[in-house]
């Protein structure tokens, strides 16, 4: 086990650089402070709310030294290094236990050198008052030391992850290219025993897998139920109209909507792909949507061809619709804003009146203009639109992320999002 120290101007220390081996660390739960007042004449107190105040880390470890001005070097660096009233971060490095674990003469010398440590997934910030040093005896020729230190956390009461800058992605699934235009994701209606829906040309040299896929929509009908399965089929053409294969998909329900799809191979012999639905019942219409052609052999949600007069506005919608996103944090302890200083800044992709900017149940309100690029950072005290001040047309709210929730982010404006500072805090 060793202890990693990061000094605030950045440089790092390990404890075993001092010959300074660590066998314990102990880390306690965050203290809680109330405040409570007792009234003449009432029974109990009346409570005002609590806080964590800090937080007590124990570490204990061994160092030798080979004679009295050996140890009195160590000790002064040690002292140096640990009583900085500024403070620092500690890391616990743990042994890797699969390293650690072994039976009396399984090996033979250099134990510790062969142990390897990982750091621990978060750190605090701390300082001590005093670490203690103490002789144990004279090992071998050597003098060993037992070396003792209590740390209280300075800043919060919790231990951190490394702070990070996070673009905040939307949740929403990959999209393949589709290659038919016009399916515009509407629901149509094939009236015959094999209905042609798409005949599409295909450049070999993109690829050499396509893969078809349509929703069967009868249960959106109900007149026209009646039993029966439908399907969707894929055929690959030559240049003279020739069929070279043909591949069905799966047979879909007519009363539940379902996905029929298929995949087929291209080769050098095609000219053209042609797509067709087909109905295990002549009598029966197939109403379908989501016509999909795709490269590859697994089907994806629906989406229009790049090509197609709507597809900027569904793109749009889709990966700058602010409503979809949410914060992943891992904390175990709800992280403040103003507490722990993590900023937000937002890029709008639309043009508002008004912003309305909300993490869970808080809400941020902007009563002036937005403009399409227009760049908001809000830190919980400080609220500018493009590097200029807002505060006074804000309500000045602040947000706090939760653990154990998603964190969803909806906004009355479309836009990305990053988290400037991001931190996990850990009771």
């Amino acid at each position: 086990m060793d202890l990693l120290i990061e000094k605030l101007d950045g440089s790092r220390y390990y404890l075993s650089q001092y010959k300074v081996l660590i066998t314990d660390f102990e880390e306690s739960a965050p203290s809680v402070t109330r405040n409570s007042k007792q009234l003449d004449q009432r029974n109990g107190n009346i409570d005002f709310g609590g806080w964590h105040t800090d937080k007590t880390i124990n570490i204990t470890g061994y160092y030798r030294a080979d004679d009295i001005d050996d140890e009195e070097m160590l000790r002064e660096k040690l002292y140096a290094l640990l009583s900085d009233p500024n403070g620092y971060y500690i890391t616990q490095l743990k042994t890797t236990p699969s390293m650690a674990m072994e039976r009396p003469g399984e090996t033979s010398g250099d134990y510790y050198d062969k142990l390897s440590n990982y750091p621990s997934h978060k750190r605090f910030l701390v300082y001590t008052e005093a670490p203690e040093l103490e002789l144990v005896g004279n090992v071998n020729g050597a003098l060993l030391y037992k070396l003792t230190a209590e740390f209280k956390t300075m800043k919060l009461p919790y231990g951190e992850s490394v702070p990070r800058d996070l673009d905040v992605k939307p949740n929403v699934p990959y999209y393949g290219e589709n290659l038919v235009l016009g399916t515009n994701n509407q629901v149509v209606q094939a009236n015959t025993w094999n209905m042609r829906v798409a005949d599409i040309k295909y450049d070999k040299s993109l690829g050499g897998t396509l893969c078809a896929s349509v929703m069967i929509n009868n249960a959106d009908h109900a007149s026209d139920l009646a039993r029966g399965k439908a399907y969707i089929q894929i055929k690959t053409l030559d240049k003279s109209g020739n069929i070279l294969s043909t591949v069905n998909g799966n047979d879909v329900s007519y009363n539940a909507n379902g996905l029929s799809w298929c995949s087929i191979s291209i080769d050098d012999n095609t000219a053209s792909v042609q797509v067709a639905i087909f109905t295990n019942n002549m009598r029966q219409n197939a109403f379908y949507s989501c016509l999909k052609i795709e490269r590859g052999t697994t089907p994806t949600p629906w989406s229009p061809a790049p090509s197609d007069s709507g597809y900027n506005e569904w793109y749009f919608n889709t990966y700058y619709n602010t409503n979809n996103l949410a914060i992943p944090y891992a904390g175990t302890v709800p992280c403040n804003q103003l507490e722990q200083g993590f900023s937000i800044e937002m890029t709008a992709k639309d043009a508002s009146s008004s912003l309305s900017f909300k993490i869970n149940d808080t809400e941020l309100t902007y009563s002036g203009a937005v403009a399409d690029g227009d760049v908001f950072m809000f830190s919980g005290f400080s609220y500018t639109q493009n590097g200029l001040s807002i505060v006074s047309k804000t309500n000045k709210a602040y947000f706090i992320l939760q653990p154990d929730k998603p964190n969803r982010i909806t906004c009355n404006v479309h836009g990305t999002v990053r988290i400037i500072g991001l931190q996990n805090l850990y009771a």
